[in-house]
């Protein structure tokens, strides 16, 4: 007993230490803690005597990165929900059971996983390659992966627009293994660790670019800064929330200081009245903005689904990106991915009960496919919505859809988790995507942090949490033609994976024959 309470007491560390390889309370986040907690927890799910032990010592792990990197859980759950603090605590707990959740497909591997010499060089490999794909294809409801600490080394990542995160995952979940396999047997694989420096080297000696080309769109981002109690009271129908949302958006926009914009843009669901897409009359805020500015206005906002009545709200309803022009409705995009229990409920007759008395739970529709956004010049572009970014194959799947994308907006509202690490987290996870894509992504949002992340992983000024201002940039914007990554996905992955797969092979049949 004492033995097991070590090690789970050790397992819970692990999953705090790899917490703090992200941005959290204490700051940005320390890459080599990595390389330390991984390691070690796959040494205890290991060497778990059974599946029981093995489901446990998973828990404890995320129970530790739960509480050291989503503190912020139960502060977002009494804010979302206005839940009492006790309970809102408990129910932060219980979100361990939903995090990383590939691990729990882990744990079944392990238990039914065929006989096979899973301490050799093939096994290793094999072990890592499961990994990472379960990582990648099973869903999470804060998308991060393994290999997303590396971007401490940014821009010293030249592989990423060939291989994605998926890349660096798979690497760290190789090396990880292999550190502990090597201590088990007592025995040192020098190959594998020439191959992981020659991968540290290969994307060193190749660092990402800041832009790759030469020409600007003039953006101005809008932060108003619009607290959830005005928010939700202006969406209710209260006209004097509505009106100072209005006018705070409004003389934000418009502001006079010598920059002129192509376009502005405004955060997730920043304006309080729904559209109804191409028939919407447009507002006179949108048509003053555009008289005064001479810009196109990409806004973050409700759209209704034309098919259903205006006074249905229940399912019926697209968070959406809505692109403005000329006083019309030019484009719509509907975010696809919505969050379960924020942005939609799996009870289906009992959720318009459950959100009468949660209001702020909304039942959105879901959206499908991406329509084409693209500026007068001719800027083209795609607009994930809030946690969308974070959701790598998906973005391939917009970026792929029309092709010749020049940019990324991500419309995100983090005003739910207040002053806390998720801001920063949310921001350091989403600047991935314009590392493999290769393209500038505007993140516009509503309490912060508002920014532009370039290709290189580099940042541009930011306005921080709780702050109310305008950002406007010139964004150099992408070449349009698409990185090997966005175009292959996974399978230039594949393909190193069976390369090294076969100079495994060839080694161990080499020292076979020797011997034999």
């Amino acid at each position: 007993m004492k033995s097991l309470l070590l090690s789970l007491g050790l397992t819970l560390g692990a999953g705090g230490l790899y917490a703090f390889c992200y941005p959290n309370f204490l700051g940005g986040g320390w890459f080599p803690l990595l390389f330390l907690a991984l390691p070690f927890f796959l040494w205890r799910l290991e060497v778990a005597p059974t599946f029981k032990s093995t489901l446990l010592h998973i828990l404890i792990f995320n129970l530790g990165l739960n509480l050291i990197g989503y503190y912020w859980i139960p502060h977002t759950l009494r804010e979302f929900g206005q839940l009492p603090y006790l309970i809102s605590v408990i129910l932060g707990v219980f979100f361990s059971l939903i995090l990383q959740p590939h691990w729990w497909l882990y744990a079944i591997w392990k238990k039914y996983r065929p006989e096979f010499s899973w301490y050799s060089q093939k096994g290793t490999l094999l072990s890592a390659l499961i990994m990472t794909l379960s990582e990648r294809y099973f869903p999470q409801q804060f998308p991060s992966y393994v290999g997303s600490p590396w971007l401490h080394l940014a821009p010293y990542l030249g592989l990423t627009p060939v291989f994605g995160v998926v890349g660096f995952s798979f690497m760290t979940y190789w090396v990880s293994i292999e550190t502990y396999t090597q201590l088990a047997l007592k025995k040192f694989r020098p190959y594998v660790w020439i191959i992981f420096v020659s991968f540290v080297l290969i994307n060193s000696l190749n660092p990402l670019q800041e832009k790759y080309s030469d020409k600007n769109l003039p953006v101005r981002i809008v932060q108003a800064n619009i607290g959830n109690f005005l928010k939700i009271q202006s969406e209710h129908g209260d006209q004097n929330s509505y009106d100072s949302i209005r006018l705070k958006y409004e003389q934000l926009s418009i502001s006079d200081n010598g920059f002129v914009p192509k376009l502005i843009i405004w955060p997730e669901t920043a304006h309080p009245n729904t559209f109804f897409g191409h028939d919407t009359v447009v507002e006179d805020t949108f048509k003053i903005i555009e008289e005064k500015t001479k810009a196109e206005l990409l806004i973050g906002g409700y759209d209704q689904d034309p098919t259903k009545s205006p006074m249905d709200f229940i399912e019926s309803v697209f968070n959406s990106s809505i692109l403005i022009s000329n006083g019309k409705i030019k484009s719509a995009y509907h975010k696809n991915i919505l969050i379960p229990f924020g942005e939609t409920l799996p009870f289906g007759p009992l959720n318009s009960k459950i959100v009468s008395i949660v209001p702020a739970i909304s039942l959105f529709a879901r959206g499908e496919g991406t329509p084409l956004m693209e500026t007068k010049d001719k800027v083209r572009f795609v607009t994930p919505i809030c946690y969308e970014i974070l959701e790598s194959n998906y973005m391939r799947g917009l970026l792929n859809q029309w092709g010749g994308n020049h940019l990324i907006v991500n419309h995100t509202n983090d005003s739910w988790y207040g002053k806390t690490a998720e801001p920063y987290q949310h921001l350091f996870l989403s600047s991935w995507r314009a590392l493999e894509f290769k393209l500038p992504i505007i993140r516009s949002t509503n309490t912060g942090i508002t920014s532009v992340i370039y290709p290189d992983g580099s940042e541009s000024k930011r306005l921080n949490i709780h702050e109310e201002g305008i950002l406007d940039i010139n964004v150099p914007i992408g070449e349009g033609t698409g990185t090997p990554y966005q175009q292959y996905g996974i399978l230039l992955f594949l393909v190193l994976f069976t390369i090294l797969f076969l100079i495994a092979w060839l080694k161990e049949r080499t020292i076979w024959i020797k011997k034999n």
